[in-house]
């Protein structure tokens, strides 16, 4: 049984995964709750307004370099999804790469996220989620250097 129960978060990490890559609206608006609390990458909360909001943005870059004639590949990828789930609410933690190359630039970010997923009236929703980026040993080493202090 707690197999089946891990899978619907697996499941529900996939229908993320692919509402993401797209930027579909209409997915990530039924997967974020209403009342969803996010900390961005900045350290700064933020509710689903601002999530849609960027997606949004996503779009209109993404269309905009298209009528220019730019081509963009761009990649995300989550890898070791770890879940422990306990009844109605279940934390999925991940990480995942952005890779995108295009017009002469080549970028590759690495992050880690933990989503709150809780289950309401029969349907899974992310409630909380925070993400971070996840920094190479000689990224975090070049914080400590710049900083002069230990991090």
């Amino acid at each position: 049984m707690a197999g089946n129960l891990e899978q619907e978060i697996v499941t529900q990490e996939e229908h993320l995964t692919e509402a993401t890559r797209k930027l579909d609206i209409t997915a990530l608006d039924r997967i974020y709750a209403d009342d969803i609390l996010m900390t961005s990458v900045l350290g700064e909360p933020c509710g689903k307004s601002f999530l849609i909001e960027e997606a949004k943005r996503g779009i209109a870059q993404r269309d905009s370099a298209a009528a220019a004639g730019k081509q963009a590949v761009v990649s995300y990828d989550k890898e070791d999804l770890k879940i422990v789930r306990n009844g109605d609410a279940a934390v999925a933690s991940y990480r995942f790469v952005v890779h995108v190359k295009a017009d002469g630039i080549d970028i590759r970010r690495r992050y880690r996220t933990t989503n709150v997923w809780m289950k309401r009236q029969e349907r899974w929703q992310i409630v909380a989620m925070h993400t971070a980026f996840v920094l190479t040993p000689k990224q975090a080493a070049s914080l400590e250097t710049a900083v002069g202090q230990p991090a």
